[in-house]
């Protein structure tokens, strides 16, 4: 019986300090430029294997600045191409080339490409 409980307080203390590492992880991400480039995006393919491994998804605040295609953080401007025609948001990922779709008329966060509905 002492192991089932070892083991549920071991997981409920992995998931924390999985937690923890994305709070760090996301301070990185949130000042880039304090950061050197392979830092940012090192931290950015991080957090997102730290979210997969450990079932807790991405932050909400980096969730739409991390590439889906190559996991690389989307600084627009500099790794990002974002453009807004008619309320919607295209960002284009100049590493990978993925476009994310976002506004009224998308219904799913992002997309490979092709026409929208």
């Amino acid at each position: 019986m002492a192991s089932k409980r070892r083991r549920a307080l071991s997981a409920s203390m992995r998931r924390e300090r999985a937690s923890k590492a994305q709070v760090r992880l996301t301070r990185v991400l949130n000042q880039p430029w304090r950061h050197s480039s392979e830092k940012v995006d090192a931290a950015a393919q991080q957090l997102w294997a730290v979210g997969r491994r450990h079932q807790l998804g991405l932050p909400e605040d980096v969730r739409i600045w991390i590439c889906r295609g190559c996991h690389g953080l989307l600084r627009p401007g500099i790794s990002a191409r974002v453009r807004v025609r008619g309320g919607r948001r295209f960002t284009t990922c100049l590493s990978c080339g993925r476009i994310s779709r976002r506004g009224p008329d998308f219904s799913s966060e992002n997309s490979d490409g092709g026409e929208g509905r």
